[in-house]
């Protein structure tokens, strides 16, 4: 082929290109079934429900520090401690032994209330 006919080639390829852009007008070739519709679906709340969750994950990350527990609010915690969790009462200085006392007659008393 010449130069002058893979040039002519070229140029009808694309208008016929731009043709068929102009009468499709971007829908889809074919209509979509039931059930490609409801899988689209499916995935997009799926996606949906992905992001909320790292996002709730990424705000929750700021809440809980180790700056909270040792600040005197671990008695606000709501799990549990297992009895291997809890500290050795005979490494207690006397003042944090008053402490806990005091912190537990304060959770006592506002119970009571």
């Amino acid at each position: 082929m010449r130069s002058q006919d893979c040039t002519i080639v070229f140029f009808s390829l694309c208008i016929l290109g731009l043709h068929l852009s102009t009468v499709c007008e971007g829908r889809p070739m074919r209509k979509r079934t039931v059930s490609e519709v409801q899988l689209m679906h499916n995935l997009g709340q799926h996606k949906q429900m992905q992001e909320r969750r790292e996002w709730l994950q990424m705000r929750l990350r700021g809440i809980h520090t180790a700056a909270a527990r040792a600040s005197g609010e671990a008695g606000r915690t709501r799990r549990r401690l297992l009895p291997e969790e809890l500290p050795d009462l005979s490494d207690l200085t006397p003042e944090e032994i008053q402490y806990a006392l005091n912190l537990l007659e304060k959770l006592l008393n506002s119970k009571q209330s």
